[in-house]
């Protein structure tokens, strides 16, 4: 038996590199050896970004990086690094960034050619082992051959990150206004899916970053559309199969709109925000199925993520060794050996089992025989459908989950990503200490507590140093800009939740640390690593929220509620935190003004640094006055549609033709939408709705098919001219088929509106 020599990922600490470790391909960690060798050798990086349990990532490994020609070919040609994206989230982030403007999309595994001095100049993410043994040896070439052009596309690209990822920028700036929240709601509203939930099409992913924001302003101003929005979301998340019915807990995110078919890993981040979520929506409604769906979620986190040491571990797998998730789903004939004739057929019509399956293979929409467990509808739609009360069915099922459950831990578990990241144990902390109290659940206190002593002892150094990771009884990797912000803010809510001090004053010693090591004293803001980390291609400064806050946001937040809290104390710190909080959120203002969604985090803190008092901005729309609709020609159909946030514009699109998006590939006509009117009123940047990128003529490009739409938020800027009068919009667009291009046609409409005192 051949027993492979390991290479040089032997020595880490990451499961995921460990993974690698007996790969054929001669991986190296990220660091100074790899980049030394690239330019001693004169040989491009090629970067692999992944995580322990990413499906595809597992797929590439095993078609690709376990496959002897390929490896022989990585190995001759580059000097190949393995990046696992949770321990280093700073290069994860400039990387995706890079491969995000190069293609226009990006993910995981993600896959980057590099200069040896860490430049990007080609990108994408799953290849399929031909294509990739064809890429490799294509780039090879293209470096030796033409290695002045390669330098300098890589060059124009890193130009183009400090732009996006430094961001330091004075016209960026901005003053804080709570008229920000009126964009907020617009776009939410731009983005939602009023079937099924969540914002946007699929794949679907929790908005687990904008439900807190969306729950505190519906309760603060009884906004029912806010809340209309972020409950829809949850009730859909929790009855679909992105929940699991019979351990709790969710998976990544959902495959289709409807939250059906999950990828099934299931990480510690989503679930530490959903459960806080879901314990927020029940203090808000006092709907018990909130609190049923948290409890069950914090459950499943203490009984499998959970460490003996103290801790929780990062993540479970989406894969066992029968395939992607074999573990969670069934067939209906194993439903019917565990629960019998009599029980079977009640729960497989609650949970939509179907004899053939209802579980398709992704990449060939295949049925494979097994299901997906998903509810067919809420509880009281599936009671009344089966003649049922909705309690009693509930108390019927329960204990069949409990048996299918028990069954389940009969097959190989998925495998366990068992590091403890401080930034994710950080937001488990703060769920915890936040639902002990709605949830009448003081246990769940003692956790976060315990929690919290785990990572003080374990994680942070004593000078004000934190470290980001821990596993096998040691602490490593310099802690990023996050785990201090989010650590700070998760000790903050022990504080509130318990009135120990020695919470604050932790708190505070996090605050002085962050401030000393990430703030940028010029422009406001903080960056995401500091002197201890790595050197990297460009310095980076995120205010974006992903599927966990940025760092600022999460700053933002930390800041807001220390200075608060330290007022009330009467307490004279070196610093003012609130002022602090106030000019991070002005650093990214006219970002926010553009994208508000993305930020929901630092709106978050906003929220958070005016003592969630802020008053409701004016919400007054322009109401129409039965606008004539003009006669019009060709594939594309333009309305107006006035909503209470803004005018939304339509563009319906014929069967065949498309429009490009505002932002276009070059020598492309952008579609653009401009409003002006003879009343009072201010018209804020368009939301567009996402445009889907496709390949023609062999380029990438944003177009939009069937429908495009656009928001433009409007506000009244003078009170005492209210009155009758016009909105003037001028649309301009070019209808495309895949071959060719009509000319840009430009359209103009005048709406009159009514701007009534009491809209």
């Amino acid at each position: 038996m051949l027993i492979r020599k390991p290479n040089r990922l032997i020595n880490e600490r990451s499961p995921y590199l460990l993974q690698h470790a007996y790969n054929p391909v001669e991986w190296y960690p990220w660091g100074a050896e790899a980049f030394l060798t690239a330019r001693m050798e004169d040989k491009p990086i090629f970067l692999s970004i992944g995580y322990s349990t990413c499906h595809w990532c597992h797929v590439m490994a095993h078609e690709s990086f376990e496959h002897p020609q390929i490896a022989e070919i990585l190995n001759r040609y580059y000097v190949p690094v393995k990046v696992d994206r949770e321990e280093r989230p700073d290069v994860d982030e400039i990387y995706i960034t890079a491969v995000q403007l190069m293609t226009g999309r990006a993910g995981w595994p993600l896959s980057v050619f590099l200069t040896p001095d860490g430049t990007p100049f080609y990108g994408g993410t799953y290849y399929p082992p031909q294509a990739f043994a064809d890429l490799l040896q294509r780039i090879a070439i293209v470096w030796q051959q033409s290695r002045e052009q390669v330098l300098t596309g890589a060059q124009q690209i890193k130009e183009a990150l400090e732009q996006v990822v430094t961001l330091r920028h004075k016209e960026l700036r901005g003053e804080r206004s709570p008229e920000i929240f009126r964009a907020y709601k617009a776009q939410l509203i731009s983005l939602f899916d009023p079937q099924y939930g969540g914002f946007g099409g699929a794949p679907k992913f929790p908005p687990s970053t904008a439900l807190p924001l969306m729950l505190s302003l519906a309760a603060l101003w009884d906004d029912e559309e806010l809340g209309l929005m972020a409950l829809t979301t949850l009730n859909f998340m929790a009855q679909g199969g992105v929940f699991d019915h019979l351990a709790g807990g969710f998976h990544r995110y959902a495959t289709d709109t409807r939250w059906f078919l999950p990828h099934f890993e299931k990480m510690l981040y989503d679930n530490a925000q959903l459960a806080q979520a879901y314990a927020q929506a029940y203090r808000l409604t006092g709907d018990s199925t909130y609190a049923g769906v948290a409890r069950r979620t914090f459950d499943w986190m203490l009984t499998e993520m959970r460490l003996p040491e103290g801790g929780f571990a990062s993540a479970l797998d989406a894969d066992t060794p029968e395939g992607e998730g074999y573990y969670y789903t069934w067939t209906e004939r194993e439903i019917y050996q565990i629960l019998g004739e009599e029980d079977a057929p009640l729960f497989c019509a609650v949970y939509g089992v179907q004899p053939e399956g209802n579980y398709r293979e992704e990449a060939t929409q295949r049925l494979t025989g097994r299901n997906v467990l998903a509810m067919t509808g809420n509880w009281q739609e599936i009671a009344q459908k089966l003649g049922m009360d909705a309690d009693t069915l509930q108390q019927r099922i329960a204990p069949m989950r409990a048996k299918l459950l028990e069954a389940r831990r009969q097959r190989q578990a998925p495998a366990r990503d068992d590091k403890v990241l401080t930034d994710w144990n950080a937001l488990a902390i703060s769920a915890f200490a936040f639902a002990s109290e709605p949830l009448n659940a003081p246990e769940y206190l003692e956790v976060a507590e315990e929690t919290a002593e785990f990572l003080w002892s374990q994680l942070y150094q004593g000078d004000g140093g934190l470290m980001h990771c821990y596993r096998d009884g040691r602490a490593y990797t310099p802690g990023y800009l996050s785990d201090y912000a989010l650590l700070g803010l998760a000790l903050m809510n022990l504080y509130e939740a318990t009135g120990d001090l020695k919470w604050q004053e932790r708190a505070q010693t996090l605050a002085d640390a962050m401030i000393d090591r990430f703030h940028d004293a010029e422009l406001g803001g903080f960056y995401d690593t500091h002197a201890q980390h790595d050197w990297l291609i460009v310095p980076v400064k995120s205010f974006q929220d992903r599927a966990t806050p940025s760092g600022n946001g999460a700053a933002c937040q930390f800041l807001a509620l220390l200075g608060n809290t330290v007022s009330l104390l009467g307490a004279n710190p070196d610093r003012d935190y609130s002022t602090l909080a106030g000019e991070t959120l002005n650093a990214f203002w006219k970002l926010l003004e553009q994208n508000p969604y993305v930020g929901s985090s630092l709106l978050m803190g906003y929220l958070m640094l005016e003592g969630f008092t802020m008053p409701k901005p004016d919400l007054r729309m322009p109401v129409p006055v039965e606008p004539e609709e003009a006669e019009q020609e060709g594939p594309v159909r333009v309305y107006l549609v006035p909503q209470p946030e803004g005018l939304v514009v339509v563009f319906e699109i014929e069967e065949g033709w498309h429009i490009n998006s505002p932002e276009p590939a070059p020598n492309r006509v952008p579609t653009q939408v401009e409003v002006s009117s003879d009343l009072p009123l201010a018209f804020g940047a368009p939301i567009w709705l996402q445009p889907q990128v496709v390949s023609l003529g062999g380029e990438e490009v944003a177009i939009y098919t069937e429908r495009a739409a656009a928001l433009i938020p409007v506000s009244v800027t003078n009170e005492e001219e209210l009155g009758e009068g016009y909105l003037r919009v001028r649309v301009v667009y070019q209808p495309c088929t895949e071959r060719e291009c009509g000319l840009p046609v430009t359209r103009e409409f005048l709406l009159p509106v009514n701007l009534q005192e009491e809209a």
